[in-house]
C-alpha cells in the first residue's frame, strides 16, 4: 500500500529533519526565552510534520472535507460527535469504575476532591480529549484511512491504520538537562522517544490496547464513511482517563496485575474485552445509529429515513 507507506515516510522524514533542527532552534530561541530543549523540538517536530502532511496530502489528491472525514454538514457532525461523545465517557466511567473497584487506581492523596478540582479536571480532560481527538482522527481515520482506502478498500484501511495508531502512541518524554544539550541531542531525543517499543514484553500489553481501540474507532469510519462517531467516542474516552490521571495512582501493586500495563498503570489487557463489547454493541445496533450518522460515497450525508430503510434491507 503505497500510500500508507508514504505517509509513514513522511512521519519519518519530519522527525529527521525536526532532529536536525532542533539545535539551531533552541539556539536561537535562547536568545529571548529559557525553554526547555525538549519544548523546542517537540514544537519544531509538529511543525514539520505540519507541513510534511500537508504537503502528502495535496500530492494524494486529499483536498475535500470529506477525505478528512468532515463529510456530514455541520449540524449533524456536531449532534453525532457530542452523543458519541457523551457515550464515550459513558463506557470509559465503567472502565474507571473497574479500575477504581479493584484498586488497580487508587486516589491519590493530594488531589483535594473538592468541586473546584473536579471541575478543573473535567475541563483539562475536555481541553485534552477534544484537541488530541481532532488531531489524530483527523489524520488515522481521516486522510490516511481515505488515501488506503482508495488504493485498497476500507477494511484494508482499518488493518492498516489500527497498528500505526497504536505504535505512535508509544512516545517517551525524554529531558535533557540545558548544560548537556548539543549539536546531537535532537537525534537522541528522536532514538529515545520510542525507546519504550524496545522492550516488547513490557510494551504488549498497552500495544494491544491501542489497536483494539484504533479499530474500534476505524469500525465507526467504515460504517458512517465520516469522523464524527470516532472524534466523539476519541474525545469522551481522554476526558476520562486524563481525570483519572489527575485525580488517581496506580496502585502499589498493580504491576502485578495481568490487567493494567506496567508502562503506564492505565491501560492493559482489560481494554480488549471493553474494546470487544463496545464493537460489537456499534456493530449490532448499527441499523439504530448508522444512517443519522452516514456520509454517502459522493459525500453527502444520508437522508436518516432512506438510510434506515436501506439498512434494513
Amino acid at each position: 500500500m503505497r500510500a500508507l507507506a508514504a505517509f509513514v515516510g513522511v512521519i519519518l522524514l519530519a522527525g529527521l529533519i525536526g532532529a536536525a533542527l532542533s539545535y539551531p532552534a533552541y539556539e536561537l530561541t535562547s536568545t529571548f526565552a529559557a525553554w526547555p530543549f525538549h519544548r523546542v523540538a517537540s514544537r519544531i517536530a509538529m511543525l514539520v510534520l505540519l507541513i510534511g502532511l500537508i504537503w502528502l496530502c495535496r500530492r494524494l489528491g486529499l483536498g475535500r472535507k470529506r477525505d478528512f472525514g468532515f463529510g456530514l454538514p455541520w449540524p449533524r457532525f456536531l449532534r453525532t460527535a457530542i452523543l458519541f461523545g457523551a457515550l464515550g465517557v459513558a463506557t470509559a466511567a465503567l472502565g474507571a469504575g473497574f479500575l477504581l473497584e479493584s484498586r488497580l487506581r487508587i486516589a491519590d492523596p493530594s488531589f483535594p476532591g473538592t468541586l473546584s478540582s473536579l471541575i478543573r479536571i473535567f475541563l483539562v480532560g475536555l481541553a485534552s480529549g477534544v484537541s488530541v481527538a481532532l488531531i489524530e482522527e483527523t489524520v488515522f481515520r481521516g486522510a490516511i484511512h481515505t488515501a488506503v482506502e482508495r488504493e485498497a478498500g476500507p477494511w484494508a484501511a482499518v488493518l492498516s491504520t489500527a497498528p500505526l495508531f497504536a505504535v505512535l502512541h508509544f512516545f517517551a518524554r525524554i529531558h535533557i538537562p540545558a548544560d548537556q544539550v548539543n549539536a546531537g541531542s535532537g537525534f537522541y531525543l528522536l532514538v529515545h522517544s520510542f525507546q519504550p517499543l524496545s522492550q516488547p514484553a513490557l510494551v504488549l500489553d498497552a500495544f494491544l490496547s491501542w489497536l483494539a481501540v484504533g479499530l474500534t474507532l476505524s469500525l465507526t469510519r467504515v460504517l458512517t464513511g465520516n469522523t464524527a462517531a470516532a472524534i466523539g467516542l476519541h474525545a469522551g474516552w481522554v476526558i476520562v482517563l486524563r481525570m483519572l490521571q489527575e485525580s488517581t495512582l496506580a496502585a502499589p501493586d498493580a504491576g502485578a496485575s495481568i490487567w493494567v500495563s506496567r508502562l503506564d498503570g492505565l491501560l492493559g489487557y482489560w481494554i480488549i474485552p471493553w474494546s470487544i463489547v463496545i464493537a460489537a454493541a456499534l456493530w449490532l445496533g448499527r441499523r439504530a445509529w448508522v444512517p443519522g450518522a452516514r456520509t454517502d460515497p459522493a459525500g453527502n450525508a444520508q437522508p436518516a429515513v432512506s438510510g434506515a430503510s436501506r439498512s434494513s434491507r
